[in-house]
Order: C-alpha cells, then sequence, then structure tokens
C-alpha cells in the first residue's frame, strides 16, 4: 500500500524569519515566543518585556506592523513553529506559479485551472492541500499532498454582481479569501475580484455546484496527486527553494504500521441467526441466495399505517398501499396488477395495516402545514396502536426554496408530539422503476421506527461498556451548531435513548450521561469503562468535567474518547496498488501516529463482489484515568484496537441504508437528529422522539 505522503528534507538546517511586534486581529499569522529563540531576546534588551513576536503565513506586510526583526530558527527544533515556516515558504512558492488559499482545517491550498470547463460563464479549479508533517508514517519530516476536490468560480467580478449572500469566497489576484476579509488595497482591484460559488451562490445565480457522483474517486485521486506532484514539487525550483524531495513517489507504508480489524467483524445476523456480511442479501436475498428476513420483528402487535398527502396524490397513496401490502403495481398499458415486489409482511414480518378513512389530506403545499394539524388533532387514535404516518412528500430534496423544505420538518414535529413514528417518500418515486431501488431502504427503516432489528452484530464476547454517541450539524437557517447524542448500553449497537443540545450546552449532556450511567448499573451492574464516540476532538476542560462527574458518583474507571471525523478522509488515503480499484480491503488499520489512525471502512472483502469505493476513516484516540497508576493511563494498542474493532462494527448497523457505510452510526445518528431539530418550533426534541428512530 502506497500513501499520499512524500518523504521530505530541509535545504538548510536554518533560516531567518522576519517578524514583528503587533499584528492585525485577523488573518493567517503565528506567534514567535522566547523560547523558541532565545538569542533573539538576548541581542535585543527592548524585548525583555515582551513574551511573544509574529509573523504571518501570508504577507507580513500586510498581517503584521510594529518593529520589524530577523529571529534565526534552526528547523526541526521545534515541531509546531518548523510546521509554520515551512506553510510559509509553501505559500510564497504556489502563490507565484497558482492560485493559493486555505482549506477548512487551515491548512494551505493550491487552486490549478482544470484542463476540463463544463460551464460557460464559469471557471473550474481543482483544489490541493500541500501540509508538512513529521514523522506519521516514517521516521522523518514528509510533505502530504491531498486532492480535495474542484470548485468553481463565477466569471463575471463583484463590482457587476448584486449579490444577498454574505458568506462566500473570492478570487482577488493570485489568492482565495473570505469575502467578508477581502482589505482596502485587494477592494481596489474590485473589477478582478470573482465569488467561488458555494451552495447559497449556486441558488442565487443559477449555477450547477456539483456534478456527477466520481464512481471510483481512488482511481480519480491518485492520478491528480501524481500529476501535480510531477508539475509542482519534482521540480528543480522546488528543491533548491522550498524543500527536498528524497524520493519522487509516494511512500510505501511500512508493514509495522499496518494492521486489520478482527476476523469476523463484518458478520451479520439475520433472521434464525444467519450470516451474511451484506445487508441487502441478508434481509432480502439476491439470486444467489440470501433473504433470511429480518433478524427480530417488532414486538408491537398492534401497528397501524396511514397516509399524509395532498389531495391531488390520492392515487400515488393508491399504488404505495398496493405495493406495501401486495407487492403489486399497475401496468400503465393495460390497467392490471402485477406482482413486482414482495409485500412489506414478507420482507420485515410486519403486515401493513391502516385505518379504515384515517389518512389525512391537505389542498396545496401553501396549506400542507395548517390542513396536516386539523387533520390530526379530528383524527380517531386508538390508545393501544402503535402509529406510522407515511407522508407523501410534494417537495423534491433539490428544490431550491427553503420555506417549502420546512413542511418536512414540521410534519416531524407534530408527529413526534403525537407520539407517532414517520417515513416520507417524494410522490414521483412510486411510480418511477427506480423505486425497486428506494423500497429496500424504506422498508428496512419502517421496521426500525416500529421496534424490530434489520440485522445485528455477531458478538462472540460481551462488553460491560456504556458507548455514548455525539454528532453534530451546523444548521445554515441559524448560523449555529447543534449536538445530538446517543446512548447505546452494549456492543451490539442497540441505542437505547437520543437527545439535541446547542453546541455549548455541554452540562446538558453530561447531565444525561450521568443518567445513562444510572440505567446501566440497575440493568447490569458497574460498567468496565466509558467509551465516547465523538465527532471532534474534545477540548481538555470539557473532558474534565465527564471524568469529573463519574469521580463524584464513585467510578473509577477509564474514560476512552474516540474522535471520529464527520467526513471520510481525504487528507490522507491509502491505495492498494496490487487491486485494479486501488482500495485497500475493508478493515485495514493504518497507524499514522501514536494514537491517531485510518481505518477503511467499506465493503472489499477477500472475494470479488460491487462495493462504493469509500474513503477512510480518521480517528483519534485518547484515555483518560483518573487516580490510576501512570502505566494505566497509557493507551495500549490492543486498546486501541478493541476500540477501532467497535467503530467497524457500528458502521454496519445503519438501518436507513441497506448500503454499508463508513461512518458509525454512533455519529451518523445523533447528526441526523441535530441536523433536523434545529427546524422544529422549541428547538428541542420531543418525549416521543428521544426513544424511536423516527428520523431514518
Amino acid at each position: 500500500m502506497i500513501i499520499n505522503i512524500l518523504s521530505v528534507d530541509f535545504i538548510t538546517d536554518v533560516i531567518d524569519l522576519e517578524v514583528n511586534r503587533e499584528r492585525k486581529e485577523h488573518g493567517h499569522i503565528r506567534s514567535l515566543f522566547k523560547d523558541q529563540c532565545p538569542e533573539l531576546w538576548a541581542a535585543e534588551p527592548t524585548l525583555s518585556a515582551t513574551r511573544r513576536l509574529y509573523f504571518s503565513i501570508t504577507s507580513n506586510a500586510r498581517e503584521c506592523f510594529g518593529d520589524s526583526y530577523f529571529a534565526r530558527i534552526r528547523l526541526g527544533a521545534d515541531r509546531d513553529l518548523t510546521k509554520s515556516v515551512l506553510k510559509q515558504r509553501l505559500y510564497d512558492y504556489f502563490r507565484q506559479r497558482a492560485i493559493v488559499g486555505y482549506d477548512f482545517v487551515d491548512n494551505i491550498e493550491v487552486w490549478i485551472e482544470d484542463s476540463e470547463q463544463k460551464q460557460e460563464g464559469c471557471t473550474q479549479y481543482l483544489r490541493f492541500s500541500i501540509v508538512p508533517k513529521d514523522q506519521t508514517v516514517t521516521s522523518g519530516w514528509e510533505l502530504l499532498v491531498s486532492y480535495n476536490g474542484h470548485s468553481i468560480v463565477y466569471d463575471t467580478p463583484l463590482s457587476a454582481l448584486d449579490l444577498k449572500a454574505t458568506r462566500y469566497k473570492v478570487i482577488v489576484g493570485d489568492e482565495v479569501v473570505k469575502v467578508r476579509d477581502l482589505t482596502p488595497e485587494q477592494k481596489r482591484e474590485i473589477s478582478s475580484i470573482f465569488p467561488v460559488v458555494n451552495k447559497e451562490l449556486s441558488r442565487e445565480l443559477g449555477v450547477i455546484e456539483h456534478y456527477e457522483k466520481i464512481p471510483n474517486r481512488y482511481a480519480d485521486t491518485l492520478p491528480k496527486i501524481r500529476s501535480f506532484a510531477k508539475e509542482y514539487l519534482y521540480t528543480e525550483e522546488f528543491n533548491s527553494t522550498v524543500l527536498k524531495i528524497t524520493c519522487n513517489d509516494f511512500i510505501t507504508v511500512p508493514d509495522d504500521k499496518l494492521t486489520e480489524v478482527t476476523q469476523g467483524s463484518n458478520v451479520l445476523l439475520f433472521g434464525r441467526s444467519q450470516i451474511s456480511f451484506d445487508p441487502y442479501t441478508g434481509l432480502f436475498g439476491n439470486r444467489n441466495g440470501g433473504g433470511y428476513g429480518p433478524y427480530s420483528a417488532t414486538e408491537k402487535t398492534n401497528v397501524r399505517f396511514f397516509f399524509i398527502a395532498q389531495e391531488s396524490q390520492k392515487d400515488v397513496c393508491r399504488s404505495l398501499y398496493c405495493i406495501l401490502k401486495y407487492g403489486m403495481v399497475k401496468n400503465p398499458s393495460t390497467g392490471a396488477y402485477f406482482q413486482k415486489y414482495k409485500s412489506l409482511a414478507d420482507d420485515i414480518l410486519q403486515p401493513f395495516n391502516t385505518d379504515k378513512n384515517g389518512s389525512i389530506f391537505f389542498q396545496s403545499v401553501e396549506t400542507a402545514v395548517e390542513d396536516i394539524r386539523a387533520g390530526l388533532a379530528k383524527k380517531q387514535w386508538d390508545d393501544n396502536a402503535f402509529y406510522v404516518a407515511l407522508y407523501i412528500s410534494p417537495v423534491d430534496r433539490d428544490d431550491p426554496n427553503p420555506e417549502r423544505h420546512d413542511i418536512y420538518f414540521k410534519v416531524k414535529e407534530m408527529l413526534l408530539e403525537k407520539g407517532v413514528t414517520s417515513q416520507a417518500i417524494y410522490n414521483e418515486n412510486p411510480g418511477k422503476n427506480a423505486f425497486q431501488f428506494h423500497l429496500p431502504n424504506i422498508k428496512t427503516a419502517i421496521l426500525a421506527k416500529i421496534g424490530g432489528i434489520p440485522w445485528q452484530l455477531q458478538t462472540r464476547k460481551k462488553s460491560n461498556d456504556v458507548i455514548i454517541g455525539v454528532g453534530a450539524f451546523k444548521s445554515e437557517k441559524i448560523g449555529k451548531r447543534y449536538i445530538g447524542s446517543a446512548f447505546c448500553f452494549n456492543n451490539e449497537g442497540v441505542f437505547q435513548n437520543f437527545d439535541c443540545y446547542r453546541d455549548d450546552d455541554l452540562d446538558s449532556l453530561v447531565g444525561d450521561i450521568r443518567k445513562a450511567l444510572g440505567h446501566f448499573v440497575i440493568e447490569s451492574g458497574n460498567p468496565d469503562r466509558v467509551i465516547i464516540h465523538y465527532y471532534k476532538t474534545m477540548k481538555e476542560r470539557d473532558s474534565a468535567k465527564i471524568t469529573d462527574m463519574l469521580y463524584k458518583l464513585g467510578f473509577s474507571i477509564p474514560v476512552y474518547i474516540v474522535t471520529i471525523n464527520k467526513t471520510e478522509a481525504s487528507d490522507y488515503v491509502g491505495f492498494d496498488t496490487e487491486d485494479p480499484g486501488l482500495m485497500p480491503k475493508s478493515g485495514t488499520i493504518v497507524r499514522l501516529s501514536y494514537n491517531e489512525f485510518l481505518l477503511y471502512n467499506n465493503a472489499r472483502y477477500d472475494k470479488p463482489g460491487r462495493y462504493d469505493f469509500l474513503f477512510p476513516v480518521k480517528l483519534k484516540l485518547k484515555k483518560v484515568y483518573n487516580n490510576a497508576a501512570p502505566e494505566d493511563k497509557e493507551l495500549r494498542m490492543d486498546e486501541a484496537r478493541t476500540l477501532l474493532n467497535q467503530v467497524y462494527k457500528f458502521s454496519r448497523m445503519y438501518w436507513k441504508s441497506v448500503k454499508q457505510q463508513n461512518l458509525p452510526i454512533t455519529i451518523k445518528y445523533p447528526e441526523m437528529v441535530a441536523e433536523i431539530v434545529p427546524h422544529f418550533r422549541k428547538e428541542e426534541l420531543p418525549a416521543f422522539g428521544k426513544t424511536n428512530l423516527w428520523f431514518l
């Protein structure tokens, strides 16, 4: 396996770095402290009362001011300072040859005009991140070269546009900057400043932001980063002015950095304890067999379905009724019904029973919310029944009008307040041939929402862990981030409770962890450890709140914090050059540092098959164990592997789709909750929504 890292060396061990006394409030500015360059402070008595000096990655003249000095820096002596100095050199080098900006984690990003342009009036750029690293898979300094996809730049300058959007980037000269960070000097070139199209601008300007899905991102990425490296890095100019590339090819991952998850971690249990690696085959079967049915039908004995739809869509409801009740569809030519699918009862062991005259219909999209609210108020409810609403949505997910999308959220909230779970289906889908691909996902989600178990993990060894998942979503509507939580009391991936909070409301999360521990102790006794799957690196003060709470409750147990990137890792990517698809086998683990790993979480196993080409998940592990012996506080490799196994397994418990996911549900489910709840009137989760998988 090769990985997108180049081995590099310094051209010189010592450089002179220009630094200043003062800095602007905003910018890409780094600090130089006295202990990093004591010689400068010794040579300049006027600095005796100065704690730090400043230098800019992009432009000292633009972002720093005040007295100027030159500090002699020994590269490699201080890791963080060395990285900043190298970033400054990289920025200067590429600014003379391309367009330069920063990616979302503040790494230098190089924009290269694409050789293929697909839209008139726009220019497409390919984006590459260049990141100096120290001792990830080698024992020396490295350069990480990543492909970040493409961006569209509108060819009309800001001076000729009347834009409502306020949050977007622009290209000004040879740099990419946020529009709100444009300086007065840069605005002098306003007739040559061009906006970078994001979602908001895409709607406003009528520009297509994204293109067709790339079937194999590995096969797409490797040639692009190799071509970029050949043109810009394997050159005499780069090797004489920035860094020396010691080998003009990407590094082969050493064997001691590679391992795999435990064998059998991808095994799923279905009906009558039959096993399969593939959710679709195990649940529904294919021409090669399978079709064992769900692991467990719901224990609920009285499940009632009803439709919510527009008056003009009653025919869609009738068609969907026939599909779910009998598996039959109407031939549009003859009008006769024929068998096309299995019924809901055959596939998930749940009869499709409806209330006679119990459906709710609304007149139009404009009156939908009030009509549905009135219909729910009038509906006759059976207190002994568990209800499922099939919401036939008249609004396509790609509809550019956000107010039309709000109907979906308002319907969800109204139903949750009534204790009703729901399944949304776009009104045009049941009549399409492609509905055969939607239907398995719909049936799987319905089974989960009524309390059944589509498939289960095969767990040979029961754990005594309290497992907590915390995901997040930033709402564009209100400009704030919400976090969702999910509590799982065992290693089988079955959740007990969900909730949602504002991003800054950690106290509520800690309070819910305390309640979850109480429930666990009552059901299973004292836990051996607490494992938290977290959507970002948890701050020390935040983890301290959790460990302090455990200490006050009398628990002396370790807390493991597993940071799981919300998106696939596109910075570090390994390629299996011995396989035509280039994607490493599922379960492969690459150790990047003491506590950082790549996990290949896909459906490529030993036997050939069809699968999505998923990029790896990047994880960081942290162990917090108060009042323990020093050796017990260290994260051991066997502990790390157990935690990675758990992430791998939990990604196989996603019940919204029968396709393999690369993120565990401990992160994915809470994120889905956090995406929806901010749209609710009360911006909180109704009680019923805390124990039901309504969001699938």
